[in-house]
This record gives structure tokens, sequence and C-alpha cells, in this order.
């Protein structure tokens, strides 16, 4: 029998079959273990839901109490004072933050304001850090003066608001 110039002996052939399936073994399991450390705590814009919202002027409950006010900086968006007995007119809505993971995270989220049309008006942020896993966190967020809003809208033609986009940071301890 005369061997083929293309072909290689059948010692040679079973070597690299056994070297290919080695190589879509370790493939497999790595995109195996890869997709069980990132599903594992799901999409993380099911963890944030926001509702409700309202046309706030006068004294606004974000800064009850003087808990986050800070009258030591240079700022004066977050002095103690001005929010007491303030005019200032803000958008507030209800949200909560669940942590559906294993383990403590942070989380930054963007939400989006809309007009009675469906149109973009403006962004805030909100957050939560070392959340407990299976532990929520419910509060007020808001639009108010400092928040850039399209085409010359003001606070009052938000109608609706929406999570736009939710960062998960899963922490060690």
């Amino acid at each position: 029998m005369t061997s083929l110039p293309w072909a290689a002996p059948q010692g040679r052939r079973r070597k690299r079959a056994l070297i290919a399936g080695a190589a879509a073994v370790v493939l497999l399991a790595g995109g195996g273990i890869t997709w069980w450390a990132l599903a594992g705590d799901g999409d993380p814009m099911d963890h944030v839901e926001v509702s409700g919202g309202k046309l706030v002027t006068g004294d606004s409950d974000s800064f009850g109490d003087g808990e986050d006010c800070d009258d030591t900086d240079d700022f004066a968006y977050n002095d103690c004072d001005s929010y007491g007995d303030s005019d200032a007119t803000t958008y507030e809505f209800v949200y909560k933050i669940t942590n559906k993971g294993d383990e403590p995270a942070n989380y930054s989220v963007l939400v989006n304001g809309f007009d009675e049309d469906g149109e973009f008006i403006g962004q805030t942020y909100i957050g939560t850090t070392h959340l407990a896993a299976g532990k929520t966190d419910a509060d007020k967020g808001e639009f108010d003066e400092y928040v850039n809003l399209e085409d010359g809208h003001d606070l009052s033609d938000i109608k609706t608001v929406k999570v736009a986009y939710v960062e998960r940071m899963a922490l060690a301890n």
C-alpha cells in the first residue's frame, strides 16, 4: 500500500485528533465557567425599579433632617440650609434597588426622564453602596436644577422615568 503525500501517518493522525479533542474540551470548559460566573446574578437591569414621579416645588425630601448635606465644602448645592426653605423645583420619583446576586454589591444607575410624547428630556443618577445579597434599598431620586435638560425643556415637562443603565459591581466582602 502506498501512502498519499499529503496524508499523515496513522500515529500522527491519532495524535492530532487527541490534541484537537483536548483543545475543544478546554474551550468548552472555559466557556462554561465564564457563563456560570457571569450568569449567576442575572441582568442587573432586573434589579432596579423606578416608579411614580411628581413635580415638587418648595421643600424637597431628598435631604431630610440634614442627613446628606455638607456645609464644610465649597459647593452650595449640598448646603444644609439650602434645602429646608428652598423654592427650587424638582421632579421626584421612587426607586427600589434589590441585590439579586449572591454577594454584596454596589449599584450605579442612570435614569432617563421623558416628556408626554416619549421624547428624552434629561438624565439623572441614583445608586447604592455595599448592598447585601437579597437586600433592598428604596428611596426617592430626583431631577433638579443641576440636571441638564434637552432642547429648552424644564422639569415640568417630565412625565415618565425609566431605568436607562445599571452597573452592578460585586464586592468580595
